[in-house]
């Protein structure tokens, strides 16, 4: 929610009254509900929001120049695939009108009754008079493409789609949006059909209630909740319609579905007592079980219990701005750990936009602007910020601006300075291993190590367990100002057994351990992020269904692995090879499901969107190289026989070609391919690394 000025004192008093709440409220017998399974944002979404840097002037010519810089400096290709706009892209009415609509007194949409006389609308009835459709404001003038008349979003996602990326807008469950733009209740359908005819895949979901204060009677005082239907509908129920309109929108029109990220804020409580009977909130298994605190309503606070039923990412606390704190323990970090049951393929506790990188648009900070409330991060914070979220599963959406120096040139007071992301922070965002803790296709998000930390300062430490059996570890120095050596040790984290390898996934150090993790100094604010591997140990005997990945070394390559070559940016149909091994790298990562035959299929843990995407070891119909296809259900060139010796070596044999997985040569990049079965050939027997 981004909050107008005559709106700051109202939501701060409301979130006084939500930590005063006390009790539940009481519902009826539960009926089924299912959580949200739309197959989109399977792993936590990437990309770019306007808010942080551009704000309400956010522009089509600034929205391109970040399409392309995001093209063409790696973004994309590490996954950073979606740029948002965020509030204040459409006009302040309607197409049906000729100006703003009318506001009352306390800043809300005019409500009228049957017979068109304004109402307050805090008794829940009112008319919204507005009708037609959304329409770009003239900061998005549109294009003509081919022939083509595109309006401005049209024409931006359009943009989006050519570059291989795609693209957002902001709408909200509330009658205007917090900029006091149309929002979309009671419009949509209207609204959905019309995002998804321009091309958008990706809607922010906002919750912007306006109105008076009110008193219930039950003599509490709620706060502004809003107007008219705001206060008859849960945000649950009023982004259930929303969600509903989006995927039918999408059906009618032949089209994808679409991603739909609720940014919905604490503070919004609702009035349980002119909450609609028939509210699905109201028996929703997920929300009954949690139980509704007193004076509140179910289906609000707290998103983090409900919000993955309705919704694809789930905002769990307030708006971010450039300070670490909101990130850390005291923060949004203890929130979003309250609420893993949220985190899943598909459903995502989001912490807001990254600072990470981002420069202070409002001045030249330290000499035109010196408030600390637009101090921007250290590349300590930006490396502790992004570690945090990718321990946890959070989307990664940058608020950091993403142009060049002379796009993001700005002036005032005689200086001239440019918020553009320098190339340190350009590189954090794209550094690949942490992008792999993020997106890793487990979707179990991290845990606190040991006790909660006892003061704003202490340290935090987070492990979260990886799909390969690797664990991640994050060990954060909250303390701004001086520096700390945290540490934990093989046993805290669960480990046991034989010595770990690990690397430090910001600068790259490797090494190995039998029992402590970190204890190095850390700046303040500072993290090291490691990712800890098993090494030793006798080849496991159930490698096909145990549901983990693994690596498998060609005999006679002195433990080179299989890879995809090029790594998982590579485009389907590519070969693969052998490479020394990574243990953080997901295309050396090979899954083995047994098929209802006895065969197996093996698949990479890549996660590519436009390269790829989990694909498929195939074979050809004779000698040559082992390539990698999207899964085709039944074919035989996608099927395998893995035997293993007593020794734990194993035999990968194709079925459709009946020859066997072998390599080309010993040096690096040498191909993998199918050959006649040889048992003298040391390349036709693997070993699994882990």
């Amino acid at each position: 929610m981004r909050v107008s000025a005559n709106r700051i004192a109202a939501a701060v008093a409301t979130l006084a009254l939500v930590a005063s709440g006390l009790g539940t409220l009481a519902i009826g017998a539960a009926t089924p509900a299912l959580a949200l399974d739309n197959g989109v944002a399977l792993t936590p979404p990437m990309g770019w929001n306007s808010w942080n840097s551009l704000g309400t002037d956010v522009t089509e010519q600034q929205v391109k120049q970040t399409i392309d810089f995001m093209s063409a400096n790696g973004l994309v290709q590490a996954g950073y695939n979606t740029v948002t706009i965020d509030d204040g892209w459409s006009k302040l009415y309607r197409s049906d009108q000729k100006a703003w609509f009318a506001r009352n007194a306390d800043g809300g949409m005019q409500l009228y009754d049957s017979a068109g006389h304004p109402v307050s609308g805090s008794d829940g009835t009112g008319i919204d008079p507005t009708s037609g459709h959304l329409s770009p404001n003239p900061n998005f003038p549109g294009q003509t493409v081919n022939g083509r008349k595109m309006n401005g979003i049209q024409y931006l996602a359009q943009y989006a789609h050519s570059k291989g990326m795609k693209f957002g807008v902001y709408a909200t469950d509330t009658y205007e949006t917090c900029q006091d733009h149309p929002g979309s209740l009671g419009h949509e359908s209207t609204d959905a059909a019309d995002l998804v005819s321009w091309g958008v895949d990706f809607v922010k979901y906002d919750d912007c209630p306006y109105g008076p204060a009110i008193t219930g009677p039950d003599g509490h005082n709620y706060g502004t909740q809003g107007e008219g239907r705001e206060l008859t509908q849960s945000i649950y129920a009023r982004v259930q319609t929303f969600q509903k309109a989006l995927d039918a929108a999408s059906a009618a029109q032949g089209k994808p579905r679409v991603v739909l990220s609720v940014s919905a804020q604490p503070p919004h409580t609702g009035l349980p007592y002119l909450l609609n009977a028939n509210d699905p909130a109201r028996t929703d298994p997920v929300i009954l079980a949690a139980g509704t605190p007193q004076y509140q309503a179910p289906g609000y606070a707290p998103t983090g219990v409900w919000c993955g039923q309705v919704a694809n990412l789930c905002r769990i606390g307030g708006d971010r701005n450039s300070d670490l704190n909101g990130v850390l323990y005291q923060g949004q970090l203890a929130t979003a750990l309250q609420y893993p049951g949220n985190v899943r393929p598909g459903s995502w506790n989001d912490l807001d936009m990254s600072f990470a990188g981002w420069n202070d648009p409002y001045g030249d900070y330290g000499v035109t602007d010196t408030c600390t409330c637009h101090k921007p991060f250290t590349d300590d914070e930006s490396r502790t910020e992004l570690s945090i979220l990718s321990m946890l599963a959070a989307p990664l959406i940058s608020g950091a601006d993403l142009r060049n120096a002379a796009d993001s040139q700005h002036s005032s007071q005689g200086y001239t300075w440019s918020t553009g992301i320098s190339a340190a922070s350009l590189a954090m965002l794209k550094n690949a291993d942490l992008i792999a803790v993020d997106q890793d296709a487990k979707a179990q998000p991290g845990t606190l190590v040991a006790s909660p930390p006892n003061s704003p300062t202490a340290p935090v430490i987070l492990k979260r367990t990886l799909a390969n059996g690797d664990t991640a570890v994050a060990l954060v120095n909250q303390d701004p100002a001086n520096p700390a050596s945290p540490s934990t040790t093989l046993s805290a984290l669960g480990l046991s057994g034989g010595g770990y390898s690990y690397k430090e996934l910001w600068t790259g150090a490797t090494g190995t351990t039998t029992g402590t993790v970190g204890g190095g100094t850390l700046p303040p604010h500072g993290t090291a992020l490691y990712r800890i591997s098993a090494v030793g140990g006798t080849p496991p005997s159930g490698i096909v269904g145990d549901g983990r990945y693994h690596a498998i070394a060609a005999g006679g390559s002195g433990g080179q692995v299989l890879e995809a070559q090029g790594g998982c940016g590579a485009a389907v149909g590519s070969n693969t090879d052998i490479n020394a091994y990574d243990s953080s790298s997901p295309a050396q990562q090979w899954l083995f499901t047994p098929n209802a035959d006895g065969t197996v299929q093996i698949t990479d843990n890549c996660n590519t969107p436009g390269a790829q995407v989990h694909t498929v070891l195939s074979g050809g119909n004779g000698v040559g190289t082992a390539y990698l296809l999207n899964s085709y259900p039944g074919n035989p060139w996608q099927k395998w026989k893995v035997a293993q010796s007593g020794s734990g070596a194993l035999t990968v044999t194709n079925v459709g070609n009946g020859l066997t997985l072998d390599v080309a040569g010993t040096t690096p990049g040498s191909y993998v391919l199918t050959n006649p079965a040889n048992t003298a050939a040391p390349g036709q027997s693997w070993t699994t690394t882990w």
